[in-house]
């Protein structure tokens, strides 16, 4: 009970910030879940960060940018294809080492001003980076949180959720067709669902509290965090 209890806080945890800076419940999430009930990565994750990007992308469909968000789906999908075959052969601790190198390195060059532009080709190759990492981790938001770092809130949250349904929705099947999705796996995310709703409904009022100039160094800080914990953790 006291575990449910962890994973329900965590969730709702995630879910605010997803709800806040575009990206953030596979990246606060999938890393404690690995230790504390592995059962709950990566299928469920993904399956539930495929119902928030739902309900924000419908919330926030008006500020959507199609034709980039178009080269990011392209560039995604074709690294969720890479990584579920990465997956067979490419030891876990090695990718998650690398990809946390990159993404150190892309906020560090943010903060000393070399700041990506978002045009159609860093949006595919972004998305691609971010396709590889969502498949293999629950937590692909980084790269495209970084992308995007400079853009407005609604900008963020809309562009960002239209690209994860289409990479949240490719990841699982990509995973069910490696033979690593299962009944267990739906289970997991439906009772995991109520806390990521709750966590949606909740972070409107912490949205209407927090200053539009606070989201950049938000997005740094969280992306930041992620690439240490997939290097040491």
């Amino acid at each position: 009970m006291l575990e449910w209890a962890s994973i329900y806080l965590l969730l709702i945890l995630g879910a605010v910030l997803q709800n806040t800076i575009g990206f953030g419940l596979g990246l606060l999430c999938a890393p404690i879940l690995l230790h504390l009930s592995p059962e709950l990565v990566p299928v469920p994750m993904i399956l539930n960060a495929l119902l928030i990007t739902l309900i924000i992308a419908w919330r926030h469909h008006q500020h959507v940018e199609k034709r980039q968000v178009s080269y990011a789906i392209l560039g995604g999908t074709a690294g969720v294809v890479l990584a579920s075959v990465a997956m067979v052969y490419i030891d876990h601790q090695t990718y998650r080492f690398l990809f946390g190198c990159i993404i150190i390195v892309a906020v560090l060059l943010s903060l000393i001003g070399i700041r990506p532009k978002v045009t159609n080709q860093a949006s595919a190759w972004v998305g691609a980076l971010s396709g590889v990492m969502g498949t293999l981790t629950s937590a692909g938001g980084a790269p495209m949180g970084l992308l995007y770092q400079q853009e407005s809130r609604n900008t963020i949250k809309a562009n960002l959720s239209v690209f994860f349904i289409y990479i949240n929705a490719a990841g699982a099947l990509g995973l069910a067709v490696s033979g690593y999705a299962t009944t267990d796996d739906l289970i997991n995310f439906l009772l995991c669902a109520p806390a990521v709703l709750f966590g949606w409904w909740l972070s409107r009022f912490v949205n209407r509290r927090i200053d539009g100039n606070i989201i950049r160094p938000l997005i740094l800080t969280v992306a930041f965090l992620a690439g240490i914990a997939a290097v040491f953790y």
